[in-house]
């Protein structure tokens, strides 16, 4: 055997020893997409009122979509079965009742048993208070997971993105925001700028506008949605001649706070329509007032995908391009 074989070799096994040495330091990417959510609670449980009650806040339904669905797919399983393969899906949610437990308690862990991974457990000292737990805790415990479906695509598009698309915005704004690859210039001015895919029979597209203050007539939610219908119908016209997108009057339109890119933004969410065509679909916007410099600013995603069943993981792909949001 020669010397270089011989320092392959030496060196291959003491890599191989190093890393059985360090223990479980290497984490998989986790199993399942955006959305899907492991239940672990043993039958007896699942069989009670406390089964009910979880299974009616797992239905809970993906806000402002045109057809309703829930916001998370969700697979079972007992405790007996929670090990391999398992412990590695991207969001896990564990409830269970022990009566040795000196308190009722929700404990949130990311990244357990995989990368990207959210674990929420739920321990209660019996089934009442199990009940009283979920019904309290469960909002923060959606939020959880969702807002960690989020992050973990925004962090994927930071890793791989469409350069053109980055280079958009950051040549325009004094911002960054990160695309998937596929992302196109659509349209720009000074103002406005408009980028799109089309893929798997849908298309996504992300609308920032940014201008004064003093084109926003007022700060409520109804003054908001006014601005953005005026908006969309200069920059956003249809096929049809006269055409152009606004908001789809006959939904309500949610309005929320939202916290990201170290700024708080207003939230709309709704459904949007082509006036003088037959296209819609959901949206997702997001508002910063500015008093400081006295500037508007408007990140919009929308989705179109008319045979596609499933938009949730669409909305989800065009609000994490918003939230790729920062400052520069």
């Amino acid at each position: 055997m020669s010397f270089i074989t011989l320092s392959i070799v030496v060196t291959v096994i003491f890599i191989v020893a190093a890393c059985t040495s360090s223990g479980s330091s290497f984490k998989p990417r986790p199993l399942g997409a955006p959305g899907e959510l492991l239940l672990v609670i043993d039958n007896v449980n699942w069989s009670s009122q406390v089964g009910n009650t979880l299974g009616d806040m797992l239905d809970d339904t993906f806000p402002a979509l045109p057809q309703e669905e829930t916001m998370f797919k969700k697979t079972r399983i007992n405790f007996s079965q929670f090990k391999r393969h398992f412990r590695t899906y991207r969001n896990i949610l564990l409830v269970s009742v022990r009566s040795d437990t000196p308190v009722n308690k929700v404990k949130y862990r990311k990244n357990e048993w995989a990368l990207n991974q959210q674990v929420a457990e739920v321990v209660a000292k019996d089934m009442e208070s199990l009940q009283e737990l979920l019904m309290q805790k469960w909002p923060t415990i959606k939020g959880f997971f969702y807002g960690g479906d989020i992050n973990s695509l925004v962090q994927s598009y930071i890793r791989t993105f469409e350069p053109l698309a980055v280079d958009a915005i950051t040549s325009n704004y004094p911002f960054s925001m990160h695309f998937p690859k596929g992302f196109e210039l659509k349209k720009q001015d000074e103002e406005f700028t408009w980028l799109s895919i089309d893929r798997l029979e849908s298309h996504l597209g992300v609308f920032v506008y940014r201008c004064s203050l003093d084109s926003l007539e007022g700060d409520k939610s109804v003054d908001l949605l006014r601005f953005r219908n005026n908006v969309l119908k200069r920059q956003v016209p249809g096929e049809n001649p006269g055409s152009f997108m606004t908001t789809e009057e006959n939904y309500p339109v949610l309005v929320n706070k939202s916290t990201f890119g170290g700024k708080k933004w207003v939230e709309l969410r709704g459904l949007w329509k082509v006036q003088g065509d037959f296209m819609g679909g959901p949206f997702v916007d997001y508002f910063y007032i500015d008093e400081e410099n006295n500037q508007l600013l408007m990140l919009e995603g929308y989705v179109y995908a008319p045979s596609k069943p499933n938009k949730g993981i669409f909305v989800r792909e065009v609000e994490a391009v918003l939230k790729s949001y920062k400052g520069v």
